[in-house]
């Protein structure tokens, strides 16, 4: 067992076994003490640090946290010993074969030392090895003849990052970085600095051309610091996002165990063949929506922070529940489904009494929803919604939701008719006929008006199998019948000889001929299916409305001349 020691190398942290860190601090001393008299000391050990600062970090991972004694001397190997560097130049190319073997992967980076603008150009040529020029003159073209050119060269400066050390400088233009390659390149750019020193002072065309690239470079730092700012913004709202649904999520549990105050309604039980069942369905939810968003959350610590490397445990970890939450939530999914495998139906007749009206009125029973939107305010069950219109309501022994509907046909006989078709699914036949036997739904008459009412009802306990009842009202022929508004989302799909939509048949009355249902007061403004329409109005009120139904004139609001299949009719406006 051997203690580790915590330096700070080249601004990044690493845990160093003690051995290892006398071997490195010696090489260190060694090589300072090379440098003592060279130009540029202090850049030169600042680079070498950190060149082996960005090794070290790629020998540290999850399960190696500590820097040893052979990571120090395959680093201190590449970089090569000051002692290599000492003698002849013919000593010291032998010495750079001995240190680096094997092909140099070049990195992209603009160069500060070869720029007009922000080293873009430079930047590129050096990748791939070319004449800047022809970057440049490229750049040129396209900027005059598409105007694209600007952009894309203000986009790669804010992307490309700057080489700002000798070590940077070398992967750009794909040489080693050894410790005589960085003193080497610290050296030229030195050199290089005192000759455009010498040159500024000496005339004002290139100064002219630095002023230039720093106004270019400021802009250029704007940019980047917009898009920093951006980033940091993207990644409070992910840690937002990301937080606030799990804590949602989490709360939920409070819920599925039944803490005080909380409650899950008993219907989604009910969807599933045991409460177990429904227990793992729900945690498997939990995990196959909760963990993208803590890893969202997750994200934004990273870009909040500036957290180049995320951990390999946490990304496994998040993986693995993910994929237990999807297991669980596909098996179960596959059991639930198995549950509405079948379809059956059962009919009901029922016989409407016979009225003293010529017209029977149909409406919705209001009295009874309205007394059950008072009870809402009172209910401490939940209500669960259904398709985004009907809700579920739990009541008693009992639990309702909206999921009837009402067609209007023809009727063979001399009366009116009134059927019941109760759907159920199952996993068979049998059992899909037994639920919908348990269906229970009413709906009162009094003399000439019908009442529906808007919910069907099953047992507490019974499983929801999207129980469903269709209404089918037939009407003899010569027949009459007023749908009153409270109807409006309860019928489905009556058919009319004037192709009006459902929504607009209400508060209209019809009658019932051989070719359907003729609307008897209808104003010409209900929508039509498959319709077309040309209304013309004038300021004083006059209007024609032309469509394939006819013509009709208005004068005043009120109808005047009505052309249609049944001939002319012109109407007095006194």
């Amino acid at each position: 067992m051997n203690k580790t020691v915590t330096v700070n190398i080249g601004g990044i942290v690493f845990h160093i076994d003690e051995n290892a860190y006398e071997k490195f601090k010696l090489y260190l001393e060694a090589i300072s003490g090379h440098f003592t008299t060279a130009d540029g000391r202090d850049e030169i050990m600042q680079d070498i640090e950190a060149r082996i600062a960005e090794m070290f970090l790629e020998r540290v991972k999850d399960s190696k946290q500590v820097i040893t004694l052979d990571d120090v001397e395959d680093v201190t190997r590449l970089m090569g010993k000051p002692e290599d560097f000492g003698g002849s130049e013919e000593k010291k190319e032998q010495a750079e074969e001995q240190v680096h073997t094997g092909t140099v992967k070049r990195r992209l980076f603009r160069n500060p030392d070869d720029k007009l603008l922000g080293g873009v150009c430079s930047g590129i040529s050096s990748y791939f090895d070319i004449d800047p020029v022809w970057i440049r003159l490229a750049f040129a073209i396209s900027f005059f003849a598409w105007g694209a050119g600007f952009w894309f060269y203000i986009i790669l400066w804010i992307v490309i990052p700057e080489a700002k050390n000798a070590a940077e400088k070398l992967q750009m233009k794909g040489e080693p970085v050894t410790v005589s390659n960085i003193q080497k390149s610290v050296k030229e750019e030195m050199e290089g600095l005192k000759k455009r020193m010498d040159e500024m002072s000496k005339g004002s065309g290139k100064k002219a051309g630095t002023i230039i690239g720093r106004v270019f470079e400021a802009i250029g730092e704007v940019f980047v610091f917009i898009f920093r700012l951006i980033g940091k913004f993207i990644g409070v709202i992910f840690i937002f996002i990301g937080l606030l649904t799990a804590f949602v999520m989490f709360v939920s549990l409070f819920a599925l165990v039944g803490f005080p105050g909380t409650h899950i309604s008993h219907v989604w039980y009910n969807i599933f063949n045991t409460h177990t069942q429904f227990v793992w369905s729900y945690a498997g939810v939990l995990l196959l929506v909760g963990i993208p968003f803590l890893m969202l959350a997750y994200a934004g610590l990273r870009m909040l922070f500036n957290m180049k490397k995320g951990s390999r445990v946490i990304g496994s970890t998040a993986l693995g529940l993910w994929i237990f939450g999807l297991v669980i939530c596909l098996y179960n999914g596959a059991e639930v489904s198995k549950e509405f495998r079948e379809k059956e139906s059962l009919l009901r007749g029922i016989p409407v009494a016979h009225t003293t009206s010529k017209t029977l009125y149909l409406e919705m029973n209001e009295e009874k929803n309205s007394a059950r939107d008072y009870e809402e305010n009172f209910r401490n069950d939940f209500d669960w919604v259904l398709d985004g219109k009907r809700k579920i309501y739990i009541n008693g022994k009992e639990y309702s939701f909206g999921r009837v509907k009402l067609d209007i046909i023809k009727s063979k006989t001399d009366s009116f008719e009134l059927s019941e078709i109760l759907f159920s699914y199952g996993p068979s036949q049998k059992e899909a006929a037994d639920f919908a036997s348990r269906i229970n739904y009413s709906f009162v008459q009094s003399d000439s008006i019908i009442s529906f009412n808007s919910d069907l009802s099953v047992g507490k306990d019974e499983r929801f199998r999207n129980q469903h009842v269709q209404l089918v009202l037939k009407m003899p022929v010569g027949s009459r019948i007023h749908l009153d508004n409270s109807l409006l989302g309860f019928m489905y799909n009556i058919k009319n000889v004037d192709y009006i939509f459902d929504d607009d048949m209400v508060d209209r009355d019809w009658e019932m001929t051989d070719k359907g249902l003729k609307c008897l007061t209808c104003n010409g403004k209900e929508r039509r299916v498959g319709g077309w329409k040309v209304h013309v109005k004038d300021e004083e009120g006059e209007e024609v409305t032309t469509d394939k139904y006819g013509v009709t004139v208005k004068e005043k609001g009120k109808e005047v001349v009505k052309i249609d299949g049944n001939g002319i009719r012109v109407h007095s406006n006194d």
